[in-house]
């Protein structure tokens, strides 16, 4: 790890940084594709797919969250995208992207979700009352600006487990979304 993310990290959570690898993973390739390509290849590798965390907790993707996981957005009114009117425009292979604003690092990390699930360096309770889901799972990688990738899930009204949405952080930002102590920490296995 850096010396200055290191650094910044003691001062945010001196009693916490141990649970941070010392070295950052290394990350995954980045997604380029178009949001259509990436819709395919989402629903076949990941989609409707269960993950197993260090705890031994099941966590699923589900279509559905493919909108929100980029974050998109209608670009005529700023408003998040209706996902059945997504998915059916994915679907049916008439996804106009001239109509939708996302976040590109949200699709260029897309694919990092299940390790992140599986391999986290630690799992928080969400301090963030906007981002739906109660656990926060946490993962560093080698990578320059935003190292901290953030998969949240939440609770189904059926008991099961579900990524709600992922995105990219910086050390500083970090306490906006994460409640400490963690609930678990690859350190204290």
């Amino acid at each position: 790890m850096g010396e200055d993310l290191r650094s910044q990290l003691e001062k945010l959570y001196p009693q916490h940084v141990t649970a941070l690898r010392p070295k950052p993973a290394k990350h995954q390739p980045y997604c380029f594709a178009t949001i259509q390509e990436s819709y395919a290849r989402f629903c076949q590798e990941i989609s409707g797919k269960d993950y197993t965390d260090q705890r031994g907790q099941t966590v699923s993707i589900l279509e559905e969250n493919f909108p929100k996981l980029l974050n998109l957005k209608l670009t005529c009114t700023g408003k998040r995208a209706k996902a059945s009117k997504v998915l059916a425009l994915l679907r049916a292979g008439t996804f106009d992207p001239s109509l939708y604003s996302y976040e590109r690092d949200r699709l260029a990390t897309l694919f990092w979700v299940p390790e992140v699930i599986c391999e986290p360096d630690a799992i928080h309770t969400n301090a963030h009352s906007a981002i739906q889901g109660d656990e926060v799972y946490v993962k560093l990688y080698d990578k320059e600006g935003a190292p901290f990738k953030l998969v949240f899930m939440a609770e189904t009204y059926a008991g099961r487990r579900v990524v709600t949405t992922s995105f990219l952080t910086t050390p500083n930002r970090l306490s906006k979304f994460l409640r400490l102590p963690p609930v678990w920490e690859k350190n204290k296995e």
